[in-house]
């Protein structure tokens, strides 16, 4: 089984600021060439981005009040049974964590664009 989570964000947060937001957040290897950002945890989970150039829509259904255009979008997916000690949900959290205190960007974690899990907004960074 695997989970697919999406972080949809505006221009504040880069490729360079997503690079660092993922290694304080624990990423054990990351690859940044150019607008593009691979990284992979300790659970298993991994995570790809792109910074958009096309399509600048916000796909979230639960936008929690946001309507910003779409710069980066990063996808993450949660694979299988994380190794003993590792939880996925505390790397999302620390991910979230992370790019509030690298970038003042915008942006909603959301699983599947269905179910927002995390956004930041004006007053900061926010938990469902």
């Amino acid at each position: 089984m695997s989970l697919d989570l999406h972080i949809e964000a505006d221009d504040g947060l880069t490729s360079a600021a997503l690079s660092i937001a993922l290694q304080r957040s624990g990423a054990i290897e990351i690859d940044s060439v150019k607008d593009t950002v691979e990284a992979h945890f300790a659970s298993g989970m991994r995570l790809s981005a792109d910074a958009e150039d096309t399509d600048f829509t916000l796909y979230a259904e639960d936008k929690k009040g946001l309507d910003f255009k779409v710069s980066m979008r990063c996808y993450i997916r949660i694979k299988g049974p994380e190794p003993e000690g590792e939880s996925s949900m505390s790397e999302l959290e620390k991910i979230a964590e992370s790019i509030a205190d690298v970038c003042s960007s915008y942006f909603i974690l959301s699983f599947q664009y269905e179910s927002t899990l995390f956004w930041r907004d004006a007053l900061g960074l926010h938990r469902a």
